[in-house]
C-alpha cells in the first residue's frame, strides 16, 4: 500500500475474533489516512462502503468474517469510482481468505493490505424469493444450508471455525432430497436428486472445506458441484472423500462450469451465502468476470 493511499475499514466488533484484534484496532485509530467504522449490520457496511468509496478510499478493507466481505464486496460493486478489496479476517469461516492465500492471523494479515499486490476478482450475482445478492465466495443450497437454521452468534463464538461442522453432523442425522433442475448457460435442463448443491467461485466454505478444490477466482466461471442422493453405502464413502477434498470424480458428484446458470426445486432449496440465509429457490446466478481487484500476498497474484 502507497503512503499516499487513502484506506478505510469495515471493522466487524461482533467477528469470532475480533475482540482478539483490539491492540490492532487501536494501533490501526492511530494511523493516518486510515479510517474505521463499524457499521453494525449489512445494509449499513453497503452503504458506508459506497461512502467511502465516493469521498476518495483507495482500499476499503473487511475487517470480519465471510458476511463482513460480501457486504464490502457488494457496497464496491454499486461504486461509482474504483477501489481495491482488502481482508482482515477476523471472522469464524474466513473462507475467501483462504482461497487468496491470506494469512488467518489479523497480525500477519496486515502485511497483506501493506504490500500485498491486487490481483482481478470475479464477482458473482444471485436473484432469488427475497431479491438480488452478490459474493465473490460462494452460494450453498440445500442440506448445507438447513444447519444455519440453529446457528447462533453464541455457537459461533463458543466452537469457532467447529461450529459449522458441528452444524453439519447434526443435519446429517436428517437428510432432505430435493428434486433440482439445472441449466448452464445455453445447455440442456438437467435434472437430478440432489442433497446439496454448491455455486462456487472461491474453493472453501463452512470454514475451510474445500468444497469446489479446482475454483479460480477470475476465470469468469462459477464451479456447480452438485451431490446427489445415493444408497447409505455411496453416502459413506461420498462423505470420507468429501472431508479429504477428494470427491469430484466420486459417482454422486455431478460437476459443472458456467457463466450463467439456473436452479428450481421441488420442495424449493433453502439458499445461504457466505454464512446468511438468503432465501429458496428458484435461483438465477450470473458472473461478473474480473469486475473487481483485491489485495492478495505476492506470489498468489
Amino acid at each position: 500500500m502507497s503512503s499516499e493511499m487513502r484506506m478505510t475499514i469495515m471493522w466487524n466488533p461482533s467477528a469470532g475474533s475480533a475482540q482478539s484484534a483490539d491492540d490492532l484496532k487501536r494501533t490501526l485509530e492511530q494511523k493516518d489516512r486510515i479510517t474505521i467504522c463499524e457499521p453494525g449490520d449489512r445494509e449499513t457496511a453497503i452503504v458506508e462502503t459506497v461512502k467511502a468509496v465516493t469521498d476518495g478510499a483507495d482500499v476499503v478493507v473487511a475487517a470480519g468474517g465471510d458476511g463482513t466481505v460480501s457486504s464490502v464486496v457488494e457496497g464496491l460493486t454499486q461504486s461509482s469510482r474504483t477501489a481495491t478489496l482488502g481482508i482482515l479476517p477476523l471472522g469464524t469461516g474466513n473462507d475467501l481468505a483462504r482461497s487468496l492465500g491470506i494469512s488467518l492471523l489479523p497480525t500477519e494479515a496486515m502485511q497483506t493490505l501493506v504490500s500485498g499486490r491486487p490481483r482481478p476478482l470475479d464477482v458473482v450475482e444471485f436473484t432469488s424469493s427475497t431479491g438480488q445478492r452478490t459474493t465473490a465466495n460462494m452460494m450453498t443450497a440445500g442440506n448445507s444450508g438447513r444447519y444455519l437454521q440453529h446457528m447462533t452468534d453464541e455457537i459461533k463464538q463458543r466452537w469457532g471455525p467447529l461450529a459449522y461442522l458441528r452444524g453439519v453432523i447434526d443435519v446429517l442425522k436428517d437428510l432432505q432430497t430435493y428434486h433440482i433442475e439445472v441449466c448452464c448457460d445455453d445447455g440442456p435442463v438437467e435434472r437430478f436428486d440432489a442433497l446439496n448443491v454448491f455455486v462456487a467461485n472461491g474453493r472453501y466454505s463452512g470454514g475451510g472445506l474445500a468444497v469446489s478444490p479446482e475454483a479460480e477466482l477470475d476465470d469468469g466461471q462459477v464451479d456447480l458441484v452438485i451431490i446427489r442422493d445415493g444408497d447409505a453405502g455411496d453416502i459413506a464413502s461420498l462423505t470420507s472423500q468429501y472431508w479429504m477434498a477428494d470427491y469430484l470424480d466420486h459417482e454422486l458428484t455431478v460437476f459443472r462450469r458456467a457463466q450463467r446458470l439456473t436452479i428450481t426445486a421441488d420442495p424449493p432449496l433453502p439458499l445461504t451465502s457466505d454464512g446468511d440465509e438468503v432465501g429458496q429457490t428458484a435461483v438465477t446466478v450470473t458472473v461478473r468476470p474480473q469486475a473487481l481487484r483485491v489485495l492478495a500476498p505476492v506470489g498468489i497474484v
